[in-house]
């Protein structure tokens, strides 16, 4: 059961990634024009909670967490109508990788950086086009816990 539990979540996982990274396989055949950065900057949000029952006395032990958000807007024109993108990288659930953040931010604003953009809608469009960072992760852990379930599987018939 624990087996056949683990593949299961293998397989939803590495599903939702293999989604996300055909997505983005499919937007490096899309046209690219010369975008220019209006703002990228690495902004770090501190964040802090109370962890609930870790002590009743005080109302719980506190835990700050820094997260970083890339703030990201871009200008580019399609046919000559003008467009304004925000985002980074197609089918990344909301968490953009690090690296490729960071990247970004240190160009400065101003700078031209190639667009991907729809030619259905060229409202769509990415400055990284490709699939994201976070859905090959994806893709990648569902792949080991199939494994592992698998491996588990097999373990638990023999014995």
């Amino acid at each position: 059961m624990f087996a056949t539990t683990v593949m299961s979540a293998g397989i939803i996982i590495a599903l939702t990634g293999a989604l996300g990274a055909w997505r983005g396989i499919l937007t490096q055949s899309w046209p690219t024009v010369e975008g220019t950065l209006i703002t990228n900057v690495l902004e770090t949000a501190t964040d802090t909670r109370a962890i609930p029952m870790t002590d009743r006395l005080r109302g719980g032990i506190k835990e700050t967490a820094e997260s970083e958000q890339l703030a990201l807007a871009y200008r580019y024109t399609v046919d000559g109508v003008p467009f304004e993108g925000h985002k980074l990288e197609p089918w990344d659930f909301g968490l953009p990788g690090q690296a490729k953040m960071k990247a970004v931010a240190a160009l400065g604003a101003g700078a031209k950086h190639p667009v991907s953009y729809d030619p259905q809608d060229p409202r769509r469009a990415y400055l990284k086009a490709g699939p994201s960072t976070t859905s090959l992760s994806l893709l990648t852990i569902g792949g080991v816990l199939m494994a592992v379930g698998f491996f588990i599987g097999r373990m638990q018939r023999r014995a």
